[in-house]
Parts: C-alpha cells; sequence; structure tokens
C-alpha cells in the first residue's frame, strides 16, 4: 500500500506527472506494437519484399523489448494511480487478459513463425492476421478503458 500511495501521490499532485506517464505509455505501445506490426505486414507478403520476415524481427525485437517494459512500468504507474478506478472498470480486466494472450502468443508462435526458413504463406498469414487482431483489441480495450473511467 506504501508504493501504491507513494506512486498515486506523485501522478496526482502534479499537473505534469500523470500526463507524462500516459505519453510514455502511449508512446511505448506505438513503438512496441509498430514493431511488431511491420514483421506482421512483412508475413502478410506488404511491403518489404527484400527482406525475410526472420531478419526484420531480429532487427525490430530489442525496439519490441524496450517499448514493452517501457509499457509496463508506466501502466504500472497509471494504475497505481488511481487502483480503485480501474479495478471497477468492466474493460480494463479484458484489456489484461488479451495483452497476455497477444504477449504469449507474440513471443511463441509469432515468433517461432516469423523465423522459419520457409513458412507456408497461409500459415504465415494466419499467424500475423491474428497477431495484429491482438494487438489492435489491447490499443482499443485502452482506449476504452480510458473512456469508462
Amino acid at each position: 500500500m506504501l508504493l501504491q500511495n507513494a506512486i498515486a501521490d506523485a501522478l496526482n499532485s502534479a499537473d505534469w506527472a500523470f500526463a507524462l506517464a500516459e505519453c510514455v505509455h502511449i508512446g511505448g505501445f506505438a513503438v512496441g506494437v509498430g514493431s511488431i506490426a511491420v514483421v506482421d505486414f512483412r508475413m502478410l507478403n506488404f511491403g518489404l519484399r527484400h527482406e525475410t520476415a526472420a531478419r526484420i524481427l531480429r532487427y525490430s525485437e530489442p525496439w519490441t523489448i524496450v517499448a514493452l517494459i517501457l509499457v509496463f512500468f508506466s501502466g504500472l504507474a497509471l494504475f497505481l494511480s488511481q487502483t480503485d478506478i480501474y479495478l471497477v472498470n468492466l474493460v480494463f480486466p479484458i484489456k489484461m487478459y488479451v495483452l497476455a494472450a497477444a504477449l504469449i502468443y507474440n513471443f511463441t508462435v509469432h515468433r517461432k513463425v516469423a523465423t522459419m526458413e520457409n513458412p507456408s504463406p497461409t500459415l504465415s498469414k494466419w499467424v500475423a492476421g491474428i497477431s495484429l487482431l491482438l494487438w489492435a483489441a489491447v490499443v482499443f480495450g485502452g482506449l476504452f478503458t480510458g473512456f469508462l473511467i
């Protein structure tokens, strides 16, 4: 409770603190989901045809991981600043479940297919499509969480 109170006090007492945490959270999601989407678009055969999905993944994965770490800590701070509001929000737990599914999917199935030497085009398209749907659901869940608070 002490940590929650300290974070809540810090974010709620300064005019800029909550907005800064929100910007880091949204910016981190833009970079993280964007770097995943680049790999997905390659797997869907939309652009970057001179590169393999594995090579794009290798270059974009550090950006994804750093961005998701920023998202995690800024999201935790935002959550701790108003736990009583987030806990009664109807969309927030759904967003968290979808986020968990998207993370597990991204670092297991998605990564395995993206690094395959010659995956079937059908498999690549299904995996990329599911990835894009999961991440879009997480983003929309965040938007709806903010509007339903």
